[in-house]
């Protein structure tokens, strides 16, 4: 099934593992503005310059975000900032991190390697998110300037036994190490040894993949080794292009963390308030909390039955948090998600605010932290109505996808990410 293979990794040189701290940023996708000027600013051969550049006032064809990360890289490579290393690997990667819902300590481990891109048809990666445009146009332009991939594809295999970590770990050497803004420690290891080598990736022609996160970078990649394949006459089969660097984890692993993410949305029609909340009532029960107990309100989100179909809200304008209780007939697959029921039994009939919108529209926010939604619709107020989703298990990702689904955008928020920088290919 899935075709693995050891890659010789391009990596910062030696001389630079005691500043990895400095040097490494979280996936371009969830650096904000302010944090991307950050990252600029401490380090100057900080992978930010690579994975997401500025853009110059004005950008032109001629000078842009994509051609400075191409100059920033032959920079870094001329220089010796960046090297290849001299052997084929695969690299152990562990993040040791304190878990945000229960505060236990939690160590995640997996490894890096390349795989063979594979359209969806195919059935040996399998998604279970929609994707939008914009992010992959953006994507490509970086691909196409620099030939380069600076971070990874989260993914899963099964490995109920945990064979695959087990061996790697037993003949890994550590390489590089770093603690980034959560207090994460990220370690990234290697493993050279050939027969090792050689009995992990016979393994996985049996497995199927499941994409945790990062569906709009394969789709990038997919259609970048299209590009790629079009300018020669005879593409080679095995081009580094033809793969994707991923992270790999156990779908088993009970140390798999998946937070919710919770929904925003700004405003509300005058006088639509006392008519949402009846619509809501309208379908199902409602627990009414004051504003002031937050902490009820999440402990009694999160001790919910996970056979009811169970939504927290928060009304700004009530200045209250509301427990909805469905009255749906949850089932499997994706109508076994808080996500789904969100979306099929408020959003889209209550709010008008439909997948179609959703992909075209600003409408929702994105947040991951409970209380910094609380914060925006009783504190600051910039928003109306904040939705909170219960975690789900990491199994219920395979579930899905073997079925064949695709859950709503935003569905699953895997916690922490590979740091990009750690190790890099040449594509």
């Amino acid at each position: 099934m899935a075709d693995l293979i050891a890659f010789k990794g391009l990596v910062y040189a030696d001389s630079l593992k005691g500043s990895m701290d400095q040097l490494t940023t979280p996936p371009y996708d969830i650096i904000s503005k302010e944090s991307q000027k950050a990252f600029y600013e401490k380090h100057p051969d900080n992978v930010i310059r690579l994975e997401l550049p500025m853009a110059p006032d004005p950008e032109t064809p001629e000078d842009n975000r994509y051609l400075r990360a191409k100059k920033e890289l032959d920079r870094m490579m001329r220089s010796g900032v960046l090297k290849i290393d001299d052997q084929p690997a695969l690299y152990p990667y562990t993040m040791t991190f304190r878990d945000p819902l229960t505060g236990t300590e939690r160590t995640i481990r997996g490894f890096v390697g390349r795989i063979r891109l594979e359209e969806w048809e195919k059935k040996i990666v399998y998604p279970h998110e929609r994707t939008l445009q914009g992010p992959k146009e953006d994507r490509m332009a970086l691909f196409k300037a620099t030939a380069c991939s600076f971070s990874q594809i989260y993914l899963l295999y099964p490995d109920s036994r945990r064979e695959i970590m087990g061996l790697l770990e037993k003949n890994s050497r550590e390489r590089f190490r770093a603690k980034d803004a959560d207090g994460v420690l990220h370690t990234l290891g290697a493993v050279t040894d050939r027969e090792v080598l050689d009995a992990v990736v016979g393994s996985f022609a049996k497995k199927s993949l499941f994409i945790a996160d990062g569906h709009h970078r394969y789709e990038t990649y997919l259609a970048y080794r299209n590009y790629r394949r079009s300018l020669v006459s005879s593409p080679d089969p095995n081009a580094p292009y033809e793969y994707v660097t991923v992270f790999l984890a156990a779908l088993e692993d009970e140390n798999l963390s998946v937070l919710p993410t919770h929904r925003l949305v700004r405003s509300l029609p005058p006088g639509e308030v006392s008519s949402f909340v009846s619509s809501l009532a309208s379908r199902g029960t409602l627990t009414r909390i004051p504003s002031a107990e937050s902490d009820r309100f999440l402990n009694e989100l999160r001790q919910s039955s996970p056979k009811e179909t169970v939504i927290g809200v928060a009304v700004r304008d009530t200045k209250e948090f509301l427990l909805v209780r469905l009255s749906v007939e949850r089932g499997e697959g994706v109508k076994g998600l808080d996500t789904y029921w969100l979306q099929e039994g408020i959003l889209s009939p209550i709010l008008g605010i439909t997948p179609e919108r959703i992909r075209t529209e600003d409408l929702l926010r994105y947040d991951k932290s409970a209380p910094s939604v609380i914060e925006k619709v009783f504190g600051s107020r910039e928003y109306a109505l904040g939705f909170f989703i219960r975690p789900v298990p990491a199994k219920v990702i395979e579930e899905v996808s073997l079925r064949g689904e695709l859950m709503p955008q935003k569905s699953t928020y895997f916690y922490p990410k590979p740091l990009t920088g750690m190790v890099m290919a040449i594509l």
